[in-house]
């Protein structure tokens, strides 16, 4: 049997630019052999029709005149789709109105054949259909791997002879162009406080995950964060804890080691002490995370009250206090005490909720003030033949009672009194401290002895030796007060020699 090949080819359409296909180069006629005349016996003819991908092929039959037969057995015309039977067709029809056969690919086969009769009795004419190339619906059909999932996980757009994937808003497409995962990249957060939670809390997270949240606010504020008590990060136990291997939740604070989260107890309430604190959450393909759920808060950073300086103050040189920002000054009290190096030392309330210095260098004591007293005597100053004293001109001298003794002293320190060795033993051994009072303050007697000082402890010069009072080597002694003094106009330290002075021996004092 004599076959024909007709092969009708289709220009393929460049989809970017969105052009319909040309009615002149898509539509087709086919027609049987020798049509609209009669057809001949013993025929077998096949067209085989394709269209470029993305378009199917409709073919509409304008007119049928093939001899009937049960079954179309003998003449007939059979439309096929990869070896599938579209329809087979044969007697006398219109077929105007008719139903078009869609193709479900980009390409159809028409088969016409007839059987064995007289030539001179046959007067039917055969067939002619119109053939046309339409866009495929790719975004009604299922993924060709999957008979239920879409095609696009999400938004399908179809286009002449494509289509393209989309998705919703906080999702991203994926690198095979139909799935959308979610979109959780790097994301800041500014206000004071807020709700955070992992991609699709409550419910299980997406895999591949790889999320960044940044909570930033005004230096001056601390940032908390509060986790729900559900909490589920997928983790490895092990008799350390869990390990966070595929899945993780990393907490990031500045000058801090960072804080990787995983395992089934929630991590409860974290002070972060800074404002600014960054999380990464990550998934990959393996395990499943129920994910994490947290609210965050903002406290303006407060240092508390600035530590007191004994003998001294502290100033605000800002309105507001203790809070981040806050600058103070301390001083000490003068003109009996006073700074190191006489400088002003300033404090601010730092980020870190702490205090910190301007001058780390600077001792933070108040250190006294000697041998200024707040008056002066004018006139020659002399022991005997002298005269009265006037009150604060000797503010360093001291009456000593030692067990019933009178004896003088001079301050020299907050808690210490100089006095002569002499005065402090008995029988060449010290008295003890029990016995010995210290009066100071004031130039009245009277008045000096109604408040008296207790010693905590006596020391006599260890090179002292003195039991006959005629050596006065080494006299010299200190007793230790029980209490500091505070220093003022009555009683003031009187000032030592430097530590390396020397004087040469017999120079009168």
């Amino acid at each position: 049997m004599d076959w024909t090949y007709l092969v009708i080819w289709f220009l393929s359409l460049s989809v970017s630019e969105c052009r319909q296909p040309s009615d002149s180069l898509l539509d087709v006629e086919v027609q049987s052999p020798q049509y609209p005349q009669p057809y001949s016996p013993n025929l077998l003819r096949k067209w085989d029709l394709w269209v470029p991908d993305g378009y199917k092929i409709q073919l509409s039959l304008t007119h049928l005149d093939i001899k009937a037969s049960p079954g179309c057995d003998h003449d007939s015309l059979t439309v096929l789709n990869d070896e599938k039977v579209l329809g087979k067709f044969c007697g006398q029809e219109n077929s105007t109105g008719k139903e078009p056969i869609i193709s479900q690919g980009n390409r159809l086969t028409l088969i016409f054949q007839t059987s064995d009769f007289d030539a001179e009795l046959q007067q039917h004419v055969g067939f002619s259909a119109i053939s046309k190339a339409i866009d495929m619906d790719e975004c009604s059909q299922s993924d060709p791997g999957d008979d239920s999932s879409p095609i696009c996980s999400q938004i399908c757009i179809n286009s002449p002879g494509s289509y393209r994937c989309s998705c919703h808003r906080g999702y991203k497409l994926h690198l095979d162009k139909s799935t959308c995962l979610i979109s959780c990249g790097r994301q800041t957060f500014d206000k004071h406080e807020g709700h955070l939670a992992s991609p699709r809390y409550p419910h299980p997270s997406p895999p591949s995950l790889s999320c960044k949240y940044i909570i930033s606010v005004e230096p001056r504020f601390n940032i908390t964060l509060n986790f729900t008590d559900s909490f589920h990060i997928d983790s490895t136990d092990t008799e350390q804890g869990p390990r966070c291997l595929h899945h993780w939740l990393q907490v990031t604070i500045p000058n801090r080691e960072p804080m990787k989260l995983c395992g089934a107890k929630s991590p409860g309430l974290i002070d972060t002490n800074s404002n600014t604190v960054t999380l990464e959450y990550h998934t990959d393909v393996e395990g499943l995370s129920r994910g994490w759920s947290l609210d965050y808060g903002t406290s303006v950073i407060d240092c508390g009250e600035p530590e007191p300086l004994l003998n001294g103050g502290v100033t605000f040189l800002t309105d507001f206090q203790n809070q981040y920002g806050s600058v103070v000054q301390y001083h000490c009290n003068e003109p009996f005490y006073t700074l190191p190096g006489g400088k002003n030392v300033t404090f601010t309330c730092d980020a870190n909720g702490k205090w910190s210095s301007n001058h780390n260098d600077v001792a933070l004591t108040c250190v006294p003030v000697c041998g200024q007293p707040t008056k002066l005597i004018s006139t020659y100053q002399r022991i005997i033949g002298g005269s009265d004293a006037p009150q604060d001109t000797i503010p360093w001298q001291v009456l000593l009672n030692v067990d019933g003794r009178r004896a003088a002293g001079m301050v020299i320190g907050d808690r210490w009194i100089m006095t002569a060795a002499s005065e402090l033993t008995h029988g060449g051994e010290p008295v003890s401290e029990d016995t010995v009072r210290i009066y100071m303050g004031s130039s009245d007697i009277e008045t000096l002895l109604g408040c008296p000082v207790f010693a905590a402890s006596i020391h006599v010069h260890p090179e002292y030796n003195n039991p006959n009072l005629v050596n006065f080597n080494n006299d010299i002694a200190l007793i230790k007060l029980q209490d500091p003094i505070t220093f003022n106009s009555s009683v003031m330290p009187i000032c030592l020699p430097a530590e390396d002075a020397t004087y040469d021996t017999g120079l009168l004092g």
